[in-house]
């Protein structure tokens, strides 16, 4: 057997598997690496796809919680053009302030559309959590054109109960005249006109402590004064309607006691007749 063919078959042979594997390694390396950076594009489009979806949940829940508050402050609005006994400037600058809360909010809107349009995520977060921070519909404006409402609405009723205790102190000094003992209706009648007058202390009171509030913007400091500014006058609010629940149950007895005069009167009357 010729040996020295047979080793010169074999280094041939093996020269070629090296040469081979020089040949397949490049090869088979730039398919890996294909594969990978198409791997990364599928992560990075699904990653696109994920994130563009979110933000577009975000900012039709968004668009949601505007609508609300700006159908809210429209109704509120509404609400302070009825108001009878807040003076024209107070009610202007109520008005004023719910129309720039309104404009606020429907130029956030539209900028949360763009964000959401231009695939700005970091800017529709802060833009979305303004919603909330920066404008606080539900926690300042609303309780504090509510509070002015309930103001207007106190003014209202005790100015028509001092009008009312000018026809009943008539009553009571008809009855007087007539010589009936009208000094439990002469009492109410003093506690009638000091609780509509304390109703319209606290009313006005509770307007002019909520009336220069401002959102807080994030501000702790700002927020624990507002909410301690709303809840005081909240308090005042309700102090004014236990005043006028008072007056109306102290004019009540009045009306009762000047019946009562007037069917003993009628009583005398038809006695004094049938003895003739």
């Amino acid at each position: 057997m010729n040996y020295k063919k047979i080793n010169s078959i074999a280094v041939s042979f093996a020269a070629g598997v090296v040469l081979l594997g020089a040949v397949a390694a490049p090869a088979f390396a730039q398919t890996a690496s294909a594969a990978r950076a198409a791997a990364v594009r599928a992560r990075v489009g699904a990653s696109a796809s994920s994130t563009a979806a979110r933000d577009l949940k975000i900012a039709t829940a968004a668009k949601t919680e505007i609508a609300n508050r700006i159908k809210a402050l429209t109704d509120l609005e509404t609400r302070v053009n009825a108001m009878q006994k807040l003076s024209t400037d107070q009610k202007s600058s109520l008005s004023a302030q719910i129309q720039s809360e309104i404009t606020e909010m429907t130029n956030l809107q539209s900028q949360i559309a763009t964000d959401q349009s231009d695939n700005n995520t970091s800017s529709l977060k802060t833009d979305v959590q303004s919603i909330t921070k920066a404008y606080r519909i539900y926690a300042l404006i609303i309780p504090q054109e509510a509070i002015a409402a309930a103001a207007d609405r106190v003014f209202a009723i005790a100015g028509a109960m001092m009008t009312l205790s000018d026809s009943l102190q008539t009553r009571i000094t008809e009855a007087q005249t007539a010589g009936a003992n009208m000094s439990a209706s002469v009492t109410a009648l003093a506690d009638l006109k000091a609780k509509a007058a304390d109703a319209n202390t606290q009313a006005q009171a509770a307007l002019n402590g909520t009336a220069t509030l401002v959102p807080d913007n994030g501000s702790s400091t700002v927020m624990q004064a507002n909410t301690a500014a709303l809840k005081a006058a909240r308090t005042k609010i309700q102090a004014a309607q236990k005043d006028l629940v008072t007056a109306r149950k102290d004019a009540a007895t009045i009306v009762a006691a000047v019946k009562a005069v007037g069917k003993s009167k009628e009583t005398s009357a038809t006695t004094t007749a049938t003895k003739k």
